[in-house]
């Protein structure tokens, strides 16, 4: 596997496409997010494919709640229990980044979360 991306490249990404996704979704630019939604899911799979997926779990402690968002959910196989405390506290807001927490909570606990 070409590794072509530090540890440092894949965390500084991953911080603008997550914040620039959850500005797109907060102004309803759905076409948008859906752009970013890829990107971040490309940058997951290639962090995966390089062995670092732990880099995410440094990112639950983000102020932006989009973040937070996206590092719990990539958290979830590598720190099950740090990423669902990070997702139950963002479940309770009133955003649509808590309403995403909840859902990506649930199909977790249900064994529905495919993207992992």
């Amino acid at each position: 596997m070409d590794c072509m991306m530090t540890r440092d490249e894949i965390k500084d990404f991953f911080l603008s496409v997550a914040f620039e996704h959850g500005m797109a979704l907060t102004k309803g630019d759905f076409k948008k997010a859906n752009k970013l939604h890829k990107k971040i899911q490309a940058l997951y799979i290639k962090a995966r494919e390089c062995n670092q997926v732990d880099l995410f779990s440094e990112l639950l402690g983000e102020s932006d709640e989009n973040v937070r968002l996206w590092a719990a959910t990539f958290s979830l196989k590598v720190f099950p229990d740090t990423a669902e405390k990070a997702l139950k506290n963002l479940s309770n807001s009133t955003s649509i980044t808590g309403l995403s927490a909840k859902t990506t909570l649930d199909l977790w606990k249900q064994g529905n979360l495919n993207l992992l």
